[in-house]
């Protein structure tokens, strides 16, 4: 049985401020819902039932419920944000003791700034999607006010040994950038900004400017994940409004700032939905003629109808085909496919991909016929 270190060594904080013990844990079976940093704060979180019966099922030998995301990933052979942490920090992990340590590491989106209006996403996390979302269900999300007077203080009171901080968006170069600047400045002046790794999920749009660079330069590594969904019209289409020319002028500049500064290291993430799974290929071809390192590839859990495997059996059988003729992450997405089956939301996903193109002025058919010929 699987066991995680999240629930007693890493702290999430969502960009409308819920308290966590990863970003893919789900809260909906949980006596306590979800605590907020706002209201409760972290230590109401670690005195909860909800963070109590997580630690239990994993000392038990069980899947948390709130897991599952990680679970199917991993019955399905995907390497599950459980999997990849414990690659990436099992020296630490392996000296961890859960009644000493405290947190290792920890994600804090500092509000839902943001620029675009991901096809995938939604206003809890995009603060541009909100009248879109409005025109589509007739109800707003109340963006959340990013943070209260005192966060800085609270959180290193309680993760002071921290080596690894997430920012994510929103996109992080927009949101809460003042308190972002204040907890790495305050890093800094407790002299142990070299002992961190800082990991920020970008879209790529927003070069970052010299104030940005100036406080990095103290931290142990950047790791800076270029969030990338597509290559040229395909990523316009599911990153709308972006540039796909600003954003290729900006890797390339990553890439030379990366041959300079010795504490930069890029990484790529690609979500993984219905409208790019059977374009894989052609993205783990692309990241390696640009010398980027290997993509890590994230399955959209919801809403349901956005998951890869919302496609009926022709399209699937087409996907399927394609992804088992590529490499060997490719692949892998391949026996997802076969084994996990969401075509009962397609009418849904059909229906608002025909709502989106109206709004936007955007055209489907014309961005990706190959599956268009599927609808």
């Amino acid at each position: 049985m699987p066991f995680c270190f999240a629930p007693w060594s890493n702290l999430d904080i969502s960009p409308q401020g819920t308290i966590s013990p990863c970003c893919k844990f789900r809260h909906g079976h949980y006596p306590d819902k979800s605590l907020n940093i706002n209201e409760q704060g972290i230590l109401a979180y670690e005195q909860s039932r909800t963070l109590a019966r997580i630690r239990e099922d994993f000392q038990q030998d069980r899947w948390p419920q709130g897991c599952e995301r990680c679970k199917i990933e991993e019955e399905n052979g995907v390497a599950s944000k459980r999997q990849l942490d414990y690659d990436r920090w099992r020296e630490h992990y392996e000296k961890y003791n859960k009644d000493q340590h405290g947190y290792l590491t920890a994600s804090v989106a500092f509000g839902n700034t943001c620029n675009l209006t991901c096809i995938t996403c939604n206003p809890v996390s995009s603060s541009r999607w909100q009248r879109e979302y409005h025109a589509l269900h007739g109800q707003d999300i109340v963006p959340n006010h990013f943070y209260k007077q005192g966060f800085v203080d609270e959180f290193i009171d309680h993760a002071p040994a921290i080596i690894h901080l997430d920012i994510p968006g929103g996109e992080p170069l927009l949101s809460g950038v003042p308190q972002q600047k204040e907890l790495l400045q305050k890093f800094i002046d407790q002299g142990r900004s070299h002992e961190i790794c800082l990991h920020y999920t970008t879209n790529a749009t927003i070069w970052p400017d010299q104030d940005w660079w100036n406080l990095w330069q103290h931290f142990q590594e950047i790791d800076m994940q270029l969030s990338i969904d597509g290559i040229d019209k395909h990523f316009e289409y599911i990153r709308y409004p972006a540039d796909w020319n600003q954003v290729s002028i900006n890797i390339q500049r990553y890439l030379s700032e990366q041959t300079s500064r010795s504490n930069l290291r890029l990484s790529v993430s690609h979500t993984v939905s219905a409208y790019n799974i059977a374009y894989i290929p052609e993205f783990l071809s692309w990241c390696h003629t640009m010398t980027l390192p290997r993509p890590w590839l994230g399955r959209v859990h919801d809403p349901q109808y956005l998951r890869p495997s919302v496609w009926p059996d022709n399209a699937k059988k087409y996907i399927i085909d394609k992804l088992q003729s590529s490499d060997q992450d490719a692949q892998i997405w391949a026996n997802l496919i076969i084994n996990t089956d969401d075509s009962k939301h397609f009418d849904q996903f059909r229906d608002r991909l025909a709502w989106h193109d109206r709004y936007r002025k955007t055209n489907f058919a014309q961005t990706f016929p190959e599956m268009a010929a599927f609808l």
